[in-house]
């Protein structure tokens, strides 16, 4: 495991709220020294702020390699697929974003006219969601607005209460995750499964029949080392993240698998928790 490698981050061109620059500083303070930005359905993070961001990142002695996390299906289940190395210009992968990022950008604009008219009033700003960098609209930009109204104690009650009383118009499809493996593959990337412990734990899915279908699709690896303990229920406790992470060590070597780590993080304060040791030291 590369303890200075973070291979999941989210900037504000998604759900992040940190512009790409804000965290390759963030990161060199912490003595990362290889990154990819993983943004939803959107590789803007590499197009919209420094024209040569790979270069600035090697400037500041970090090795940034391009990215992106696709939200996709999988037996009606949603499954989150990173894809590293792709080209950020690739005629397939752009036809597919714009098109999905429109149904999004559609969608959230009818949930905040739904969330501010049963409110009524202004619970959610517009201005503050549709930000010109912000490729990718999503849920949490609208339970953030939520809780920042205090209309709701924590998260998943938040969200869950804009599932069950928002409804949109707008439906935005996910491709089945073999064609979103596919569209990695020919935009010259390495696809790679997001933290699978959840799909394990939450979801209650079979990884092993998962990896026998995606493993012939072209998937190349799974993400082994992330923040579980701090995240959800499924993880109640350090040596219930380090339980999982064992068995992912141990299918990855076994499947002869790429092992991935990353935090997920969407702002600098939990991309350093995840940088930081653990109190007890162990890793």
């Amino acid at each position: 495991m590369d303890i200075h490698a973070d291979l999941h981050l989210h900037t504000v061109v998604s759900d992040g709220t940190n512009t790409p620059e804000e965290m390759l500083l963030a990161a060199r303070d912490l003595g990362l020294t290889r990154l990819s930005f993983t943004d939803h359905d959107a590789v803007g993070a590499f197009r919209h702020f420094t024209p040569d961001l790979i270069g600035h990142a090697r400037s500041l002695g970090i090795e940034l390699t391009t990215g992106i996390e696709l939200d996709s299906d999988y037996l009606g289940r949603e499954i989150h697929l990173l894809g590293y190395g792709i080209d950020p210009a690739a005629p397939g992968l752009n036809e597919y974003l714009d098109y999905t990022q429109g149904l999004r950008r559609q969608r959230v604009t009818e949930q905040i006219e739904g969330i501010n008219g049963h409110f009524r009033r202004q619970v959610v700003d517009p201005a503050k969601v549709f930000l010109p960098n912000r490729d990718t609209l999503m849920k949490p930009h609208l339970v953030h607005a939520m809780l920042d109204q205090g209309l709701f104690p924590e998260y998943r009650e938040a969200a869950r209460w804009l599932s069950d009383h928002i409804r949109a118009k707008t439906f935005v499809p996910k491709l089945e995750v073999a064609d979103a493996i596919r569209l990695i593959v020919a935009a010259g990337g390495q696809p790679v499964l997001a933290h699978p412990g959840y799909l394990v734990r939450e979801a209650k899915l079979d990884l092993e029949a998962m990896l026998d279908l995606l493993i012939p699709a072209g998937l190349v690896g799974i993400e082994v080392w992330y923040r579980y303990f701090q995240t959800g229920p499924a993880f109640p406790d350090r040596e219930s993240e380090r339980s999982m992470i064992a068995i992912l060590e141990e299918t990855a070597s076994r499947r002869h698998l790429l092992a991935t780590r990353g935090s997920d993080a969407h702002d600098l304060a939990a991309m350093a928790a995840f940088s930081a040791p653990p109190v007890d030291g162990r890793p």
